[in-house]
């Protein structure tokens, strides 16, 4: 069934392809798909892959096309029930280099969902590896993944790996730590030994690669007096993934050192380092942070993915006029334009994407960071660099001497640097910058305190933009929602389906694999745009106060983080409970 289904689809293909059938869909019009086809370099590229990467159609879309062109059902990942047993019919280094995942068995038939139901090759080394006939089905390349990372876990068992590295690293005599704060004392060809045995790299990288499944943001290895707790950051809240025995943590550790060229003799000063991994199709580059705490050093992993071109104005989750109106503001020639918020509240990401909007050939952009998150090709990019008199301030003053256009300040911290900046603003130069704020009218204040000159200050701002993140619902689980009718009428929302023609469509995530069983899957932005009109410069050149320059800002039309969260509950982004979590009235 298997081999003759296959060869009937290849068969097929010179009768039908995707593209024929994404155009008779109304997905991708013929003159487009024509334009495409004509621009692209690499021929060896599957249409429908060339397509999603360039923005035409979505994964979804394809999968769509593909089952009709290949007469295969659709599997949905999210909702079904796989038993291990049966998943576990092909090993799971197969089960990712094939794409593929047996969900289901039944009298000699396994039902395996694939990315691409017509690989022949797949098909015929799953019918060799289970010796049963198959059935295939289609999901999305990420659904799969997904469902493989949920049914075998992580790859390897971590309790095996943890086992076997204790085996490997425990000395011949037991140490005993009579003092609990006194770290035991390890030769450095002690430690080597450690760290090059193959557990512990496993180890090790067993927990980057739960990091970069679970798209956490930080990975923390806390030590205990029992154990090393680690915990990743996903979706801005911590979760325990693992607990590493006492005796694995300074193997552990000195591995991670190692990768970021660190010291691993030195254990009572902090330390910091750098390194990148490949986890295809990407590459992140790891931030590395030790602390030395009480009961040994803790570990911080700052988890960056390289590539920054998927930073976009469309992407930071804005409604349609606050992106027409970041749009409009970036592409002014001169003043500056400030991100203001909390750490850890996207403003970073907010200016990558403006500098992504506004970087083209006739442009020369530098930035002064720290450190350099994401690399942005035909940005001058540098770091700040303390020891080597590299400062914010330093970095600043050079910049503006190497003819930019616009400049991109990671963060105004002091005097000195909000100073040149206002200058540089002044002076003809595009200026982007965050600043530490609660919102966006406080900026103002917050900067005329580190003693910029009201009437600079009014000259030289163009806007601030204060934002946080919110998580998202997952698409996966989310299912119609109620809340209760205080809360409701308490915060001044509308009851479901009274909100207008849209209607209140409040929704909640039930928990899912797909989410962790959180019911949230990813952030997305609120944001409250306080453009510097007259009446705003009027306020600032004499120096009202926070609360009059955010009431002006409201009367002319801004709106405020909270009304912008707000907007995203009754439209079924996020949930009430996400949105008093991170904001405030």
């Amino acid at each position: 069934m298997d081999r003759d289904f296959a060869e009937r689809q290849v068969t097929d293909m010179a009768v039908a392809s995707l593209a024929e059938v994404l155009v008779a869909e109304g997905l991708i019009s013929k003159e487009t798909l024509e334009a495409v086809l004509g621009e692209r370099a690499d021929t060896a590229e599957p249409v429908g892959d060339l397509l999603v990467r360039l923005g035409h159609i979505t994964q979804r879309d394809k999968v769509q096309c593909l089952a009709k062109l290949y007469s295969v059902p659709i599997a949905d990942l999210s909702t079904a029930t796989i038993q291990p047993e049966v998943a576990g019919l092909i090993p799971h280094g197969t089960a990712v280099r094939l794409k593929a995942l047996p969900i289901e068995r039944s009298e000699g038939t396994l039902r395996v969902v694939m990315a691409n139901p017509a690989d022949v090759v797949a098909l015929d080394e799953v019918v060799l590896i289970t010796g049963c006939a198959i059935e295939p089905a289609i999901a999305t390349e990420e659904d799969i993944a997904e469902a493989i990372a949920h049914v075998f876990g992580q790859g390897e068992d971590v309790g095996d790996i943890i086992g076997e590295a204790v085996k490997e690293t425990e000395p011949e005599s037991h140490i005993t730590i009579q003092d609990e704060r006194r770290e035991p004392e390890f030769s450095l060809d002690e430690l080597r030994a450690m760290v090059e045995g193959a557990p512990v790299v496993r180890l090790v990288n067993n927990i980057i690669s739960r990091a970069v499944s679970a798209r956490a943001s930080d990975v923390h290895m806390e030590p205990g007096e029992n154990g090393v707790r680690v915990r990743l950051r996903v979706d801005g809240l911590l979760q325990e993934i693992m607990t590493i025995p006492k005796h694995l943590q300074y193997s552990v550790c000195s591995r991670i050192k190692v990768m970021a060229n660190m010291d691993i003799a030195e254990r009572r000063s902090p330390q910091d380092g750098r390194v990148t991994v490949v986890a295809r199709p990407h590459e992140y580059d790891l931030r590395i942070s030790t602390y030395p705490a009480v009961f040994g050093e803790n570990v911080v992993i700052r988890v960056l993915d390289k590539d920054a071109s998927r930073f976009g104005l469309d992407m930071l989750g804005a409604q349609p006029d606050v992106q027409e109106q970041l749009a409009a503001i970036i592409e002014q020639p001169y003043g500056m334009i400030l991100a203001a918020g909390p750490t850890g509240c996207g403003k970073t990401t907010t200016l990558y994407a403006a500098m992504n909007r506004l970087n083209s050939i006739e442009r020369n952009i530098l930035t002064i960071e720290d450190p350099v998150e994401y690399q942005i090709p035909g940005v001058i990019q540098a770091s700040v660099n303390p020891k080597a008199g590299m400062t914010f301030a330093n970095g600043l003053r050079t910049i503006v001497r190497q003819d930019p256009d616009v400049i991109m300040v990671g963060e105004i911290r002091d005097t000195e640097t909000a100073e040149i900046a206002v200058e540089a603003a002044l002076t003809g130069h595009l200026v982007l910058s965050t600043l530490h704020a609660g919102d966006a009218a406080s900026s103002v204040a917050r900067l005329m305190d580190m003693g910029i000159q009201p009437f600079l200050l009014a000259s030289s701002l163009l806007a601030v933009v204060s934002q946080r993140l919110v998580r998202k619902i997952c698409p996966k689980c989310q299912v119609p929602h109620e809340p209760p009718v205080r809360l409701v009428e308490a915060l001044g929302l509308p009851a479901s389906g009274q909100a207008g023609d849209a209607g209140a469509a409040y929704r909640r995530g039930a928990g899912c694999h797909s989410c962790g069983r959180t019911g949230y899957k990813g952030r997305t932005g609120v944001f409250e745009v306080m453009v510097a009109d007259d009446s705003i410069r009027d306020l600032v050149m004499a120096q009202a106060s926070s609360a009059e320059i955010a009431r002006c800002a409201a009367e002319h039309g801004m709106r405020t983080l909270w009304q912008d969260a707000l907007s995203k509950v009754t439209a079924g982004i996020t949930t009430i409970e996400e949105v008093l979590r991170v904001t405030r009235r």
